[in-house]
């Protein structure tokens, strides 16, 4: 599998409201990725997780699956770890890769690419993304009709926040001591405090949020499923980077390698990831 990369591609994108500022795309892998969803960075071992569907994102068919794949795109292995429904959103948590999988959140051991654990989560129907706290602890959204962020404290999942101001939460984040999320219908990005669970609005994207990364001073990169990548700032300012809502090509849940400033683009439907580099 390792031949299975697109050929650098360089495209070079103005971005408006940034002087001086291009995205390049740098690679895309060949369409192997069967309907992808989410590509997470392990920094400590220098590696892409890649979560495939394969399948309807909410069947329990058993066909989805976990590729690992080089930060260069080179695909290492590409059913790493098989046996899933439809996983969606993932985090590194030490030894441990956590993926959100419909209902349930499934622990998996990153040494051996084993399913350790599966922890239902309790009235879910559509468990999307997945983060890591501070403390350790694991929240999850819904963007189901629960429309909720349930917690993880390593023995069960709880939920813990619902706001109808978010509806539909997708996209999570960690920015200090505050849980980022963001709306996958309306696009609200909002901070809820980790202690008091109080949640304050503090930007919002043009579009749904599905991938969200902080790039401080109140910024977020954000994908909409349907397509557009952009950044979105303080009230409503929004910078389109890219659109391939035309060419039916979606954008999920981003990854992003920061010392690189470099951020993936799971196409969904597409079945490829695609790197772009600030």
């Amino acid at each position: 599998m390792k031949k299975s990369i697109v050929p650098l591609l360089l495209v070079f994108l103005t971005v408006p409201g940034f002087t001086g500022n291009k995205v390049t795309k740098v690679w895309e892998t060949a369409p192997v990725l069967t309907t992808v969803e989410s590509v997470n960075y392990d920094a400590r071992r220098n590696v892409l997780y890649a979560s495939c569907i394969n399948g309807s994102p909410a069947a329990k068919d058993g066909n989805g699956f976990i590729s690992k794949l080089k930060p260069d795109g080179t695909v290492l292995r590409l059913k790493w770890v098989s046996g899933l429904n439809a996983p969606k959103g993932a985090a590194v948590a030490g030894s441990r890769l956590f993926v959100s999988d419909i209902d349930v959140l499934v622990e998996i051991n990153i040494e051996t690419g084993k399913i350790i654990a599966r922890y239902p989560a309790p009235g879910a129907q559509f468990l999307n993304d997945v983060v890591l706290g501070p403390d350790g602890t694991i929240y999850v959204s819904d963007s189901s009709a629960v429309s909720a962020v349930y917690r993880f404290n390593g023995k069960s999942l709880s939920l813990w926040f619902k706001d109808k101001r978010v509806p539909g939460p997708n996209g999570l984040a960690v920015s200090g001591n505050t849980l980022i999320v963001g709306s996958g219908r309306n696009g609200t990005i909002a901070a809820v405090s980790f202690k008091t669970g109080r949640m304050r609005v503090i930007a919002r994207s043009k579009y749904g949020v599905d991938g969200l990364i902080p790039l401080g001073n109140r910024r977020f990169l954000t994908s909409d499923w349907k397509g557009h990548t952009g950044i979105a700032g303080p009230d409503s300012a929004y910078t389109l980077l890219l659109d391939t809502a035309g060419q039916h090509i979606n954008a999920a849940d981003l990854g992003y390698i920061s010392g690189k400033k470099l951020f993936i683009v799971p196409t969904f439907f597409h079945n490829t990831a695609a790197a772009y580099r600030f």
